[in-house]
Protein backbone atom coordinates (compact mmCIF):
# COMPACT_ATOMS: atom_id res chain seq x y z
CA UNK A 1 0.00 0.00 0.00
CA UNK A 2 2.93 2.43 0.91
CA UNK A 3 4.40 1.66 -2.59
CA UNK A 4 0.97 2.31 -4.26
CA UNK A 5 0.93 5.46 -2.38
CA UNK A 6 4.71 7.00 -3.63
CA UNK A 7 3.80 5.55 -6.73
CA UNK A 8 0.81 7.68 -7.16
CA UNK A 9 2.42 10.69 -4.74
CA UNK A 10 6.15 11.03 -7.95
CA UNK A 11 3.43 10.18 -10.82
CA UNK A 12 1.41 13.43 -9.80
CA UNK A 13 4.48 15.55 -9.21
CA UNK A 14 5.79 14.51 -11.92
CA UNK A 15 2.99 15.41 -14.19
CA UNK A 16 2.64 19.03 -12.54
CA UNK A 17 6.16 19.51 -12.84
CA UNK A 18 5.91 18.82 -16.60
CA UNK A 19 2.99 20.64 -16.68
CA UNK A 20 4.16 23.60 -15.27
CA UNK A 21 5.57 24.11 -18.54
CA UNK A 22 3.34 23.14 -21.09
CA UNK A 23 -0.49 23.56 -20.54
CA UNK A 24 -1.33 19.91 -22.08
CA UNK A 25 0.12 16.60 -23.12
CA UNK A 26 -0.63 13.41 -24.34
CA UNK A 27 0.32 10.52 -22.51
CA UNK A 28 -0.01 6.62 -22.56
CA UNK A 29 -2.72 5.11 -20.72
CA UNK A 30 -0.25 2.92 -19.03
CA UNK A 31 0.88 6.38 -17.62
CA UNK A 32 -2.72 7.34 -16.30
CA UNK A 33 -3.68 6.78 -12.55
CA UNK A 34 -5.99 3.38 -12.39
CA UNK A 35 -8.79 5.56 -10.40
CA UNK A 36 -9.03 7.45 -13.39
CA UNK A 37 -8.75 4.67 -15.87
CA UNK A 38 -11.45 2.88 -13.76
CA UNK A 39 -13.93 5.86 -13.42
CA UNK A 40 -14.03 6.14 -16.74
CA UNK A 41 -14.67 2.29 -17.73
CA UNK A 42 -17.28 2.48 -15.01
CA UNK A 43 -19.33 5.51 -16.69
CA UNK A 44 -18.58 4.26 -20.31
CA UNK A 45 -17.30 0.86 -20.41
CA UNK A 46 -17.61 1.05 -24.30
CA UNK A 47 -15.37 3.99 -24.43
CA UNK A 48 -12.26 2.64 -26.85
CA UNK A 49 -10.08 5.92 -25.85
CA UNK A 50 -8.05 6.95 -28.90
CA UNK A 51 -6.21 9.33 -26.92
CA UNK A 52 -5.16 10.93 -23.34
CA UNK A 53 -3.83 14.08 -22.39
CA UNK A 54 -2.72 15.70 -18.84
CA UNK A 55 -3.67 19.03 -18.50
CA UNK A 56 -3.41 22.17 -16.53
CA UNK A 57 -6.43 24.71 -16.41
CA UNK A 58 -7.00 27.95 -14.39
CA UNK A 59 -4.45 26.10 -11.83
CA UNK A 60 -6.48 22.66 -11.88
CA UNK A 61 -4.96 19.43 -12.95
CA UNK A 62 -6.89 16.90 -14.77
CA UNK A 63 -6.39 13.93 -17.46
CA UNK A 64 -8.63 14.31 -20.45
CA UNK A 65 -9.80 10.91 -22.51
CA UNK A 66 -11.02 11.18 -26.23
CA UNK A 67 -12.90 8.98 -28.09
CA UNK A 68 -15.51 8.27 -30.82
CA UNK A 69 -19.15 6.89 -29.98
CA UNK A 70 -22.26 6.91 -32.38
CA UNK A 71 -20.05 8.77 -35.01
CA UNK A 72 -19.51 11.57 -31.98
CA UNK A 73 -16.21 12.92 -31.11
CA UNK A 74 -16.57 12.39 -27.11
CA UNK A 75 -13.89 13.90 -24.32
CA UNK A 76 -14.65 14.11 -20.74
CA UNK A 77 -11.86 15.23 -18.14
CA UNK A 78 -11.34 13.37 -14.79
CA UNK A 79 -9.59 14.71 -11.62
CA UNK A 80 -6.56 12.64 -10.57
CA UNK A 81 -8.78 11.04 -7.74
CA UNK A 82 -11.18 10.03 -10.26
CA UNK A 83 -13.75 12.25 -10.20
CA UNK A 84 -15.28 13.50 -13.33
CA UNK A 85 -14.84 17.46 -13.67
CA UNK A 86 -16.56 17.98 -17.55
CA UNK A 87 -18.06 15.76 -20.39
CA UNK A 88 -18.31 17.01 -24.03
CA UNK A 89 -19.88 15.61 -26.59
Amino acid sequence: MNKKIWFIGGLLTFCVSIVSCSSEFEIKETEVPKEVVSALKAKYPNANVTKWEAEREDGKFYFEAKWKENGKEKEVHISPDGSFVTEED
